[in-house]
C-alpha cells in the first residue's frame, strides 16, 4: 500500500484564528517546510510528527522517505527549517509516536517495532535505533501512547492489519535490543477481508464507560478495558466500512455534547467516498452510540480522510473538526483534487456543523 502525505514537499497548516470569526479559505495559509526530500522517489511517507526534539522550546518536524530513512527538520523560525538525519528504517512504516523512552529528559521516536534514542545533540548526531519487538515484520499503521494499566505511566499501543493490536509497558532498562512483553488487545485485525487497517490513531483511547480506565476505538467497534488491560470486551459501533485494505478509520474520543460522558469523532480512511461523524454516548454503564454524520457539501466525491484533529479553530470555546484527504492515487477524490476541511461547530454541542474548505490547492496530506 502506498501513502503520499506530501508529494515533493512538506507543508504545515497554521491554525487558530484568535478572536472569533468565521472560518473560511482565507483563514489559513500553508507554509513550506521543504520542497524536496532526499532519495530517488523524493517524497515523504506516513510518519509526521511535530515535537521539540532539540529541547530549544519550539516544535520541530519529523518525516520519512519511504522505506529508507527518517529525518527531522529543525525549526529555526522565520520559516527556516534545517534537515537532519534520525536514522534508517528497514521496512515501510506509518505509525509513529514521540515519548521519553529512556527517561533522560529528551524525546525519543517510536516507529514500527523500533525506537530511536535521542542523542541529546540531535543537530550533530543521529539517533540510535533499538528493537522493542523483533517479532514485528510488517507495517504498523497506528501508534498511540496511553495509560492502559492505570499505573500513571503511558504504555505504547500499536495496531497493524498484518500484525495485530497490542500494548507494551516500557521496561525499566529499555536501552537494549530486547522483546518487551506484548499484551494482546485483539487479533481480529488479521481476519482477511475483515482486517482492520487502522482505527486508534490519533486519540481513540480514553474512558468511554466512566469506570476509571481507558477503552479503545476501532472502526466498527469499541473494546472495553477489563482487568487493567489484560482482557478486552468487544462492543459494536454504528460506523465502519471496508476499503481496499479492510476497515480503516481515524478516531478521537471527546465529550462533544458536553453532557459529562465521552463521545467519539470518527472518519473513514484508506478508501474513497469517506464519511465523518461523531458518535453520541448514551451514558449507560455499558454505553451504546448514535451516529451523527457531518455534512458533506463540497463538489465531487471524497477521497481518503487520513487525518483527524480537534481544536477550537475559531476561538469560540468549542471543538471544531479538521481533516485532510490524502494523495494516494488509488483512492483519490473524484471530480476534484484533495482538500483540507474544517467542520465548524455552530451550536457548541455538536448539534450543527458547517463544512468549510480551508485549502483547495490540489495538495493532500496524512498524519501519523
Amino acid at each position: 500500500m502506498l501513502h503520499y502525505p506530501f508529494i515533493n514537499l512538506l507543508l504545515l497548516a497554521i491554525a487558530f484564528l484568535g478572536e472569533k470569526e468565521a472560518i473560511n479559505g482565507d483563514s489559513f495559509k500553508h507554509h513550506f517546510i521543504s520542497n524536496e526530500l532526499p532519495g530517488d522517489e523524493n517524497w515523504g511517507y506516513g510518519i509526521s510528527i511535530l515535537e521539540d526534539l532539540d529541547n530549544d522550546g519550539d516544535l520541530d518536524f519529523v518525516t520519512a522517505v519511504k522505506s529508507d530513512s527518517i529525518y527531522w527538520f529543525d525549526n529555526r523560525g522565520s520559516e527556516e527549517w534545517v534537515r537532519h538525519a534520525v536514522g534508517k528504517i528497514n521496512t515501510v512504516q506509518l505509525g509513529s509516536a514521540v515519548t521519553d523512552v529512556d527517561g533522560d529528559g529528551w524525546p525519543d521516536i517510536i516507529i514500527g517495532g523500533d525506537w530511536y534514542q535521542n542523542p541529546k545533540n540531535p543537530k550533530d548526531a543521529p539517533f540510535k535505533r533499538f528493537k522493542y519487538d523483533r517479532r514485528i515484520e510488517n507495517e504498523i499503521h497506528d501508534i498511540v501512547l496511553a495509560d492502559i494499566d492505570g499505573d500513571g505511566q503511558d504504555e505504547i499501543v500499536v495496531s497493524g492489519d498484518k500484525e495485530g493490536c497490542f500494548w507494551y509497558k516500557i521496561p525499566p532498562h529499555p536501552v537494549q535490543d530486547i522483546d518487551w512483553e506484548r499484551h494482546t488487545i485483539t487479533m481480529d485485525v488479521l481476519k482477511g477481508n475483515e482486517a482492520i487497517h487502522s482505527g486508534i490513531w490519533p486519540a481513540g483511547i480514553d474512558d468511554l464507560d466512566n469506570d476509571g480506565d481507558v477503552d479503545l476505538v476501532l472502526p466498527d467497534r469499541w473494546l472495553e478495558n477489563k482487568n487493567r488491560g489484560k482482557d478486552w470486551e468487544k462492543h459494536g459501533l454504528p460506523f465502519g466500512k471496508r476499503g481496499p485494505w479492510g476497515l480503516s478509520s481515524r478516531s478521537w474520543i471527546i465529550d462533544m455534547d458536553k453532557d459529562g460522558d465521552k463521545d467519539i469523532v470518527i472518519a473513514d480512511s484508506d478508501q474513497t467516498a469517506c464519511r465523518i461523524a461523531w458518535l453520541e454516548n448514551d451514558g449507560l454503564d455499558s454505553p451504546t452510540f448514535k451516529a451523527h454524520y457531518l455534512p458533506v457539501t463540497a463538489p465531487g466525491t471524497n477521497g481518503s480522510f487520513h487525518s483527524l484533529a480537534l481544536a477550537d479553530f475559531d476561538g469560540d470555546g468549542d471543538m471544531d473538526i479538521f481533516t485532510v484527504e490524502q494523495e494516494d492515487p488509488t483512492i483519490f477524490p473524484e471530480g476534484r483534487g484533495p482538500r483540507w476541511y474544517i467542520w465548524e461547530n455552530m451550536d457548541g454541542k455538536g448539534g450543527e456543523f458547517e463544512e468549510r474548505v480551508i485549502f483547495d490547492g490540489n495538495l493532500g496530506g496524512t498524519m501519523h
